[in-house]
């Protein structure tokens, strides 16, 4: 997971015409990797 792959979702869902279905599950893609992104920066503040 890298910051470019966050950026290109969020690109993508504001850029591009997907179904319903297809939205939500780039959504829920999106939220996992803001998710683990979180808690890598979480870890190096504890560190």
């Amino acid at each position: 997971m890298t910051i470019d792959t966050i950026e290109e979702l969020r690109a993508g869902l504001r850029e591009c015409v997907f179904t319903p279905a297809e939205r939500k599950a780039l959504e829920r893609e999106l939220a996992e990797f803001i998710r683990q992104r979180n808690e890598a920066l979480a870890a190096e503040e504890g560190a």
